[in-house]
């Protein structure tokens, strides 16, 4: 086995076990704070990736908009929350950047810059909380960790031992067609298997959908945080994790996935099936 690859799975091991121990023998509070930790370390990295250093200010008020997002969300146990704080955080943000900047198109860069990590961050993660609320249970969470796991080691070995046709070399050279496929058909495969199991009334069919999709999305949020860290000439966006870089390497599978699922999960119920 690759060293990669190797260091990868074992960390995996060592990490999923303990959290998946953690999400079933805890409440739901503590699931929130956990969301909220990896939240305020993810928006650490992302507007040090970001932001100039100069604008250290900025920084910190960027970080305490996320997690203040975040929490308004988790304690209305719904996302619509977000909306009316959208204005809220726009005209805040423009206005610290029109008086911490030097010209209107520095304050509107910085403004955008500031309200995308709110949103990449702050927004997409409470949804893992959100998913929690969905039921008395923390099996939906559980059924995303699965998916997101088995999608990422299935990606991480086609991509290594059969991988020949790079997706966007410029963005990030190792990434092929073959890892997106097998990024698809992991997390298809376990979230296949974990509903057989725990999920029954999810269906085949169903099941075989919502990791499809875990899958995909997945990728594309491991895509978008490569452009984030090409775009800052680094490798990692920290060293939090052995093997796995920083919070945002390790959170960016989630960060589109748990939205689709919270969402689609939310519509599945409503219709009443």
């Amino acid at each position: 086995m690759e060293p990669l690859v190797k260091k990868k799975v074992l960390t995996g091991i060592f990490v999923v076990p303990p959290l998946v121990a953690v999400i079933l023998m805890t409440p739901p509070l503590i699931l929130s704070l956990i969301v909220l930790v990896a939240t305020f370390l993810g928006l650490q990295e992302f507007f040090q990736l970001t932001l100039p250093q100069s604008q250290k200010g900025v920084h910190f008020v960027g970080v305490g908009l996320g997690l203040l997002v975040s929490m308004a969300m988790v304690y209305e146990g719904r996302a619509e929350i977000f909306l009316p704080l959208l204005v809220i955080l726009l005209l805040v943000l423009f206005l610290l950047f029109m008086i911490t900047s030097e010209s209107l198109s520095s304050a509107t860069s910085g403004t955008a810059i500031t309200f995308l990590g709110v949103f990449y961050i702050g927004f997409l993660l409470a949804h893992v909380s959100l998913l929690r609320q969905l039921t008395e249970s923390s099996t939906y969470v559980l059924f995303l960790i699965a998916a997101v796991w088995s999608g990422d080691i299935f990606a991480l070995l086609c991509g290594t031992w059969i991988g020949k046709h790079k997706l966007y070399p410029k963005i990030s050279p190792k990434k092929t067609f073959e890892g997106l496929a097998g990024a698809i058909a992991g997390s298809s495969l376990g979230a296949l298997l974990f509903a057989s199991l725990f999920l029954p009334d999810l269906g085949t069919g169903f099941s075989l959908f919502l990791g499809a999709g875990i899958g995909m999305l997945g990728q594309f949020g491991d895509f978008t945080e490569s452009m984030l860290k090409r775009s800052a000439q680094v490798k990692d966006s920290g060293s939090f994790i052995p093997g796995h870089g920083g919070m945002l390497d390790r959170l960016d599978s989630f960060l589109f996935s748990s939205p689709f699922l919270y969402y689609v999960l939310l519509f599945w119920a409503k219709e009443g099936r």
